[in-house]
């Protein structure tokens, strides 16, 4: 705990409509009413219920003291007394046609907060949950401050209170309608509701806007060097003006800034809200580191897996290549072993017709060698009888003169074989010879069939 930082600051809104009022005060008060605890609870998850008796609430009553209030509508009396004070009345914004937002009119009220400082508090953490950018609640959780000792901090809010209506706000402690000491959210704070009037010097007992001579830009107010302060430049000087005050009355606080923090745009819930991403973002940034650490212990992974996979596709194409191989192996063996077996069907049908056509062979050769020789008479009577067919064929296919010379000449061939028989019959006869010899050339190479018949029928 020692260790822990403590750092001052504020940040402010501003409102120009006084309706307004009662809205902020309905927050800033809630303790006063249970139905605005229940309310702003179910808005604020940093709001502890059980805590909320422990919360203060004041109002100026009006002759330089801050009384406890116990309605927040004694605050709007009050600013209301004010109001009627102004030498100029209030302005009410107008719409812009064209960017949609207010603009110009009177601005009336201001919000200012400020926190005790990390020093003063004790850590209670994973107090709360914290949730991500569409407002689910995460497995994530963060830290809840209460102060170290109450009375310190009252005494601590007392001295800030003073410097503010000393140096900030413009209309001083009149101008600070109420405002209330928390100790049931993340960090004890207090809320000031102000209005930025003061007096006018030119109108006695009258009050006048001093908005821009405080928190803007105004020909009035410059720097040491003679230049108009902006806006900014005050505020900075209120920041380190705060620091310096706080220190010299002894307040463990250190002097840095931290404008995330004490941006005068930023509201408590705003500032909570922007605190809770930028612990989102460093939780993602830490889950990041881990998943890239991941990711490249996956990816040498991944590599040895790869060449693993390759080595497996060789081993794997490989065995295929010899499973290829020897299936065409097997194939031809098989192909082989089937074309033999019916080469060898094939070989002993062939066998068999070769011998029935011997037998048939044999048959033929043996009539023919037994047959006897035509008589000479018959061997007359067919030469006699084709030589008459010859001539009757060709006498059915020329004209009448020519027939006549056909028939005298087949007369003549009959009478040639009348004359010359013995001639005729020799001639027949040679032909019978010649006949027998072609019978016995063919009688050899059937022997010759028979021997080859006898293999095993691959020669054959």
């Amino acid at each position: 705990m020692g260790n822990e930082v403590g750092r001052t600051g504020f940040h402010v809104t501003h409102e120009k409509s006084v309706k307004k009022r009662g809205a902020i005060l309905d927050e800033m008060m809630r303790e006063l009413k249970d139905e605005s605890v229940d309310r702003w609870a179910q808005r604020n998850p940093s709001i502890v219920v059980e805590d909320e008796k422990l919360n203060i609430a004041y109002v100026n009553n009006g002759d330089d003291r801050f009384v406890r209030c116990k309605d927040p509508k004694e605050v709007l009396v009050y600013g209301q007394q004010r109001l009627t004070k102004l030498s100029t009345p209030v302005k009410e914004p107008k719409l812009d046609p064209v960017t949609g937002k207010e603009k110009g009119g009177t601005t009336t009220s201001s919000m200012f907060v400020l926190h005790l400082p990390k020093s003063l508090c004790e850590e209670v953490k994973d107090f709360y949950p914290v949730f991500d950018e569409d407002g689910n609640e995460t497995e994530r959780r963060r830290s809840r401050w209460v102060a170290r000792d109450r009375k310190e901090a009252m005494r601590y809010f007392k001295d800030a209170l003073a410097y503010m209506t000393q140096e900030v706000i413009p209309g001083g402690r009149d101008a600070i309608l109420g405002f209330d000491i928390q100790f049931s959210e993340s960090t004890p704070h207090i809320q000031i509701l102000a209005d930025t009037f003061a007096p006018d010097p030119k109108h006695p007992g009258q009050l006048r806007t001093e908005f821009s001579r405080a928190y803007g830009s105004h020909r009035s107010v410059r720097d040491d060097k003679g230049r108009q302060m902006s806006g900014q430049a005050k505020f900075r000087r209120y920041h380190d003006g705060l620091k310096q005050y706080m220190i010299e009355r002894g307040w463990p606080v250190e002097r840095d800034v931290d404008p995330l923090r004490h941006d005068k745009t930023a509201t408590k819930d705003m500032y909570g809200a922007m605190m809770d991403k930028q612990r989102i973002l460093d939780e993602k940034r830490e889950q990041i580191k881990i998943d890239r650490e991941e990711l490249m212990r996956d990816g040498e992974n991944l590599e040895r897996e790869e060449y693993l996979v390759r080595l497996a596709r060789k081993e794997v194409e490989k065995e295929r290549s010899v499973a290829r191989e020897e299936g065409r192996q097997e194939g031809r063996n098989q192909g082989f072993a089937e074309g033999f077996s019916e080469g060898q069907a094939e070989a002993r049908r062939l066998q068999q017709a070769a011998r029935e056509q011997l037998t048939r062979a044999e048959t033929i050769y043996a009539e023919a060698m037994t047959a006897r020789s035509i008589p000479d008479e018959q061997a007359y009577y067919l030469a006699s009888l084709g030589a008459n067919t010859l001539a009757s064929a060709i006498t059915k296919h020329v004209d009448p003169q020519i027939c006549k010379e056909v028939e005298k000449a087949c007369v003549s061939v009959r009478r040639s074989f009348a004359k010359n028989a013995k001639l005729l019959i020799g001639q027949a006869r040679e032909a019978e010879r010649s006949y027998g010899n072609k019978l016995v050339s063919k009688r050899v190479q059937v022997s010759q069939a028979q021997e080859a018949l006898g293999d095993d029928g691959m020669e054959f």
